[in-house]
């Protein structure tokens, strides 16, 4: 079974990491999420972290959210240079990072400033998983012992939005990131 893409002649960065199978097995919400290509979103999430201080300036430093209860998100999704570029915004704070096919094809890559992740995307129950695969700081690959813990996954909800979820721990940072929240498209600016 063939799932039509967005543009077939540059399928959008996900669309290329998963097959037919794999993407006729994600839930409607999460398979056009990754299919739309340039997009806008807009929703609301559960934002939490640990409170104590290094947590908190790590956070601002690099634009992650502030705990809180129903935060307004927005996202942006723009395609170029065969990454797509995802620029979010929970309440105030901003934060962007790009992915792409990692070089040898079979995982995400994420771009987070001089930090890259690497993830296995899993198409399980109508849910996208991100199975954390490694990271590196520049060009320099790092003990995954001393990275994060990350659990991620998107899904549909009960109301047919994009279901998101995420959640990094790091070592002597504790719980850095944790968002639940939900997503639409925004059909006209």
């Amino acid at each position: 079974m063939s799932i039509p893409l967005a543009n077939a002649a540059t399928p959008p960065v996900f669309a290329r990491l998963l097959d037919d199978d794999a993407r006729a097995g994600l839930a409607p919400a999460v398979r056009d999420f990754h299919q739309r290509g340039p997009a806008h979103y807009r929703g609301e999430a559960v934002v939490r972290g640990a409170g104590h201080p290094l947590a908190r300036l790590v956070r601002w430093w690099f634009g992650f959210p502030v705990p809180g209860e129903e935060v307004r998100v927005s996202l942006r999704i723009e395609e170029r240079g065969g990454r797509e570029h995802w620029h979010r915004r929970f309440g105030e704070r901003d934060f962007s990072s790009s992915f792409a096919p990692s070089r040898d094809g079979h995982f995400l890559a994420e771009q987070f400033g001089a930090f890259r992740f690497r993830f296995a995307l899993r198409s399980e129950a109508g849910r996208l998983h991100w199975d954390f695969a490694g990271w590196a700081f520049g060009p320099l690959p790092m003990p995954r012992a001393l990275g994060p813990r990350i659990v991620s996954w998107e899904a549909q909800d009960d109301d047919g939005r994009l279901r998101f979820f995420s959640q990094a721990d790091f070592p002597l940072l504790g719980q850095l990131i944790y968002y639940d929240g939900r997503v639409e498209p925004v059909l006209a600016d």
